[in-house]
């Protein structure tokens, strides 16, 4: 079962190139997939609604960064509803909002070599992340909801704003997330191909630029690298004060890729102060858990 389902991922997550998650559903000979690939944007949780009204049972498949809290709570809420399993394959990230879906599956599969990361909701305060509690609590009600036993909801809640908890089997364990292991062959000849998307540097830099115009700073954090997320630039909560508050939203002019991981933009906004910024900047790519994502963003001109 797990080997046909990552040969399917494999030949279709080539094609997903569009900014929100991709949500698909495959079956094979005795088990029904639904596939959610990319990051978790508001609508999603509609569409996710739609196509698991198709189908009386079946493991949901997650290879997110992440993305809107809500839609991830709301996604796992339906997933719960309708009696789900949740899976993440070796060597797929699911990360933030994606893993708080992930924990609404009965059963959970995932493998020592799943990504599977959490950390807390936050908020920016004098120049530091700290912990939202009114993210937290959403979050703490949905876990109750699920079932999760204290230790569980305090370890998911407490995890850092600043970087990311990694979840492994000895920590499930220890803190009452049960779930099934992903075993394949041992063999290479029989092990399945990794579910990875294309490197794109241009693209995800782009999708970034993208969010931080719309001052989305949850589907902005979600093209980071997970380590980063909650701190300086990348903290959701600074993005979503800065570039809410513009006069004219950020606009992206130009993207030019410098080196194989280096892109170059040109940008332009007008603050709240109406101060013009013309700025550039070198964003550095990296390539991780079969995702582009950025790693460091290097402003030229002070803006």
């Amino acid at each position: 079962m797990w080997k046909r389902l990552a040969l399917i991922l494999g030949a279709a997550s080539i094609s997903s190139l569009v900014h929100a998650a991709e949500i698909s559903r495959t079956t094979d000979s005795s088990s029904d997939f639904i596939i959610v690939s990319g990051v978790l944007n508001p609508g999603d949780e509609a569409t996710f609604r739609k196509i698991a009204a198709t189908s009386e049972t079946a493991i949901v498949v997650l290879n997110s960064e992440g993305g809107s809290l809500e839609t991830g709570l709301d996604i796992g809420k339906a997933i719960r509803l309708r009696g789900f399993a949740t899976a993440v394959l070796p060597d797929n990230l699911c990360a933030s909002a994606c893993a708080l879906t992930w924990l609404a599956g009965s059963p959970r599969f995932f493998s020592e070599k799943s990504r599977v990361g959490f950390h807390a909701s936050y908020r920016l305060v004098d120049g530091k992340a700290s912990e939202s509690g009114v993210g937290n609590a959403l979050v703490g009600a949905y876990l109750n909801q699920l079932g999760l036993s204290e230790q569980a909801v305090v370890y998911v809640t407490s995890a850092p704003p600043q970087g990311m908890e990694w979840l492994n089997g000895q920590k499930a364990l220890q803190v009452g997330i049960g779930f099934q292991p992903i075993n394949f062959p041992e063999t290479s000849s029989s092990a399945p191909p990794v579910s990875n998307e294309p490197y794109e540097p241009l693209r995800v830099v782009t999708m970034f630029y993208s969010a931080l115009s719309e001052a989305d700073g949850e589907k902005a954090s979600a093209l980071v690298v997970p380590e980063k997320r909650g701190k300086g630039p990348f903290n959701e909560q600074a993005i979503r004060s800065f570039f809410g508050a513009m006069s004219s939203p950020l606009r992206l002019d130009s993207t030019k890729l410098e080196s194989q991981n280096l892109v170059g933009v040109t940008y332009n906004y007008v603050t709240s102060a109406m101060r013009v910024c013309r700025g550039r900047a070198q964003i550095t790519t990296t390539y991780e858990y079969g995702k582009t994502l950025i790693a460091q963003i290097k402003a030229l001109d002070g803006c």
